[in-house]
């Protein structure tokens, strides 16, 4: 994870506590001369909090994940007729069981890995947190590897038994991470992301321009979007818009950099439709610029 990824996270999870120009009980937001540096600040520590509740949160999910999977696997052991080999059919009972466990346990290591990239960054790649990351890594390797062994069609029998010792190796790892990084996932861990000059001079320029742009932003906003309005959509949609916009306009970002890290921001707190509606609203103002 880069340093301005986080800071970008921090803005949106900050901005999302400022009241909307939109609202209906109110016509502007204060300028952004009105907010001292130290609001800011403050605004980036609730921010903070936020994101270690949604890091704790992902962790949950995937545990989650991982219990999901680790149920299906042990159903297909108690329901595997002959344990060495079963013969690559869909209605075989071993087979046809432990498959949705694939991508499930797929699922869960990409969410913790997600978490663990924002621990490493906050530790500054502590040795500690480094080795968890790699035997995170031969988990996903482990998965991958019983992926493999279930859809080589030139295959004529799946050992059923490869499979589930790769996949039940995967777990066992990954909830040595979940643990590791649950011993980590504190308030004073997280704090160390807002003492990097990095992050935290990045943020605060995105917040107070924010602040600063929002209104002319969101007219140019809404001239892209002609018969819809940036009123119509979904508070975290609005603000991821109006971040990159921000970023494109005042900012000197170059434009492929910005969407491109609006979707991400967006397939994380936004859905499918809103991730894709983003792109094409980006595309379409940066067009008309």
């Amino acid at each position: 994870m880069k340093a301005r990824s986080i800071a970008r996270e921090l803005a949106l999870l900050g901005v999302s506590q400022l009241a909307d120009n939109l609202s209906k009980r109110q016509t502007s937001i204060r300028p952004a001369a009105d907010y001292s540096k130290k609001q800011i600040d403050g605004l980036l520590l609730k921010a903070l909090t936020a994101l270690g509740a949604d890091a704790r949160e992902g962790i949950e999910s995937a545990e989650g994940e991982l219990q999901r999977g680790e149920r299906l696997i042990l159903e297909s052991e108690t329901r595997t007729v002959d344990s060495k080999a079963v013969r690559w059919q869909g209605h075989s009972s071993g087979v046809s069981r432990i498959q949705p466990a694939i991508p499930l346990l797929k699922t869960a290591i990409n969410q913790i890995g997600e978490k663990l990239e924002l621990l490493l960054f906050a530790q500054q790649n502590s040795k500690e947190m480094t080795t968890v990351r790699q035997s995170l890594e031969s988990a996903a390797k482990s998965v991958e590897s019983a992926d493999r062994l279930l859809i080589d069609h030139e295959q004529k029998v799946a050992d059923i038994e490869a499979v589930r010792s790769q996949l039940q190796s995967a777990i066992v790892t990954a909830k040595v991470t979940i643990a590791k990084i649950r011993t980590t996932l504190d308030p004073e861990q997280l704090a160390a992301l807002l003492s990097r000059d990095e992050i935290r001079s990045y943020a605060c320029e995105l917040t107070a321009s924010w602040i600063r742009y929002q209104e002319a932003i969101d007219a140019q906003l809404n001239d892209a979007m002609e018969k819809w309005s940036i009123r119509r959509l979904a508070r975290v949609d609005r603000d991821i818009l109006r971040l990159a916009m921000i970023e494109i306009v005042h900012m000197d970002v170059p434009k492929k950099v910005a969407i491109d890290e609006a979707i991400e921001m967006a397939k994380r707190y936004s859905d499918e439709e809103g991730y894709r509606f983003i792109n094409g609203v980006l595309r379409r103002t940066t067009d008309k610029l």
